[in-house]
């Protein structure tokens, strides 16, 4: 079956209409497919979840897991975008394909540049809001700690064999991303002493608004964090360190606005927050490495874009250090 038959078959199956008016993919995905499908019923967002991802084997534990920190959320008052359940389910399985189905939302997300102060605030607000939940915390729930094993060597062999652009800047890189591995790592784990459930992805292209309303979306990095930490990560990216443009005002009106809304321990080991805020961009770097040689069609294309955007990343937050440092050192 093609992509239209498969969608097809779960519209059918599923009940969210009689017929399918249109089916338009969505550009902006990073690891899933998504594609907006009006029916004579709704409009609905629906995923089509990486097959490479659902070949790990607690993929489709983590989805469920994910849904379950959103509804959570929702119930809270958080604006938590969930999937639709069909028989107590979130994942749908039609021929050798997997999806989640959502209620389309009118809303649009931000660009760094087009984020301003307002918006820092509300974030920092909705993310300590988020942390004053009281979450469940079942056995063997998933940990964002974002450790990696960063084989550079390997990855460094593979990327000349393959000419691409980024294997001279990782080759250039290799030494000091050993370091901020081994670094990163040792802060990582002195920071998860005290953990709470939470979104761990929370920057701009999961967040839709309708005016100043924030709705979160992409629910499905849930798992634990160091609430410190994922405040420190949450302000790097609405502050624009994710396109190494860093605009100190914001990340201090995210910090300060978190603070006068969350209720719990904070962590003052400002190295280390800052360290360990470097482990998520060499996971990622780590983990698209690894597609750049695997995936196929759009996906390979976008995890060469983003092995070079987290080289970049890494080397910004490294020249930064010390400034983020005195910020978080002001706020606190």
């Amino acid at each position: 079956m093609d992509i239209n038959e498969k969608i097809q078959q779960l519209i059918t199956q599923n009940d969210l209409g009689t017929e399918i008016i249109s089916i338009q993919k969505i550009s902006g995905g990073l690891s899933h497919k998504i594609y907006r499908v009006r029916t004579d019923k709704a409009d609905y967002a629906i995923k089509e979840l990486n097959p490479a991802i659902m070949r790990k084997k607690d993929a489709y534990r983590n989805f469920v897991f994910s849904e379950k920190v959103a509804r959570t959320a929702r119930q809270n008052g958080i604006n938590a975008v969930c999937a639709l359940q069909f028989c107590g389910d979130v994942v749908l399985k039609v021929g050798d394909s997997f999806f989640m189905v959502f209620e389309w939302l009118n809303a649009t997300t931000l660009t760094a540049e087009q984020v301003d102060e307002k918006h820092c605030r509300i974030i920092g607000q909705t993310l300590a809001k988020l942390h004053n939940i009281n979450f469940c915390k079942p056995k063997n729930i998933q940990q964002n700690t974002q450790k990696t094993s960063l084989d550079i060597n390997h990855y460094i062999t593979l990327s000349i064999e393959q000419n691409k652009l980024y294997a001279q800047r990782l080759q250039r890189d290799a030494d000091l991303l050993l370091k901020l591995h081994k670094r990163a790592a040792e802060a990582t784990d002195n920071l998860n002493g005290d953990l709470t459930v939470s979104h761990a992805d929370l920057d701009c292209k999961n967040v839709m608004w309708q005016g100043i309303t924030p709705f979160i979306i992409d629910w499905e990095s849930s798992g634990c964090i160091n609430p410190t930490l994922e405040l420190v990560q949450v302000a790097w990216y609405w502050a624009g360190g994710d396109i190494e443009n860093l605009v100190p005002s914001k990340f201090e009106t995210v910090i300060k606005s978190y603070l006068s809304e969350y209720r719990g321990k904070l962590c003052t080991d400002y190295a280390a927050l800052v360290y360990a805020n470097i482990g998520p961009k060499l996971a990622w770097l780590e983990y698209n490495l690894t597609r750049a040689f695997v995936e196929t069609d759009e996906f390979a294309e976008i995890a060469d874009n983003e092995v070079d955007k987290s080289l970049k990343e890494t080397e910004y937050c490294v020249d930064l250090f010390d400034a983020v440092v005195k910020v978080l050192k002001n706020c606190f």
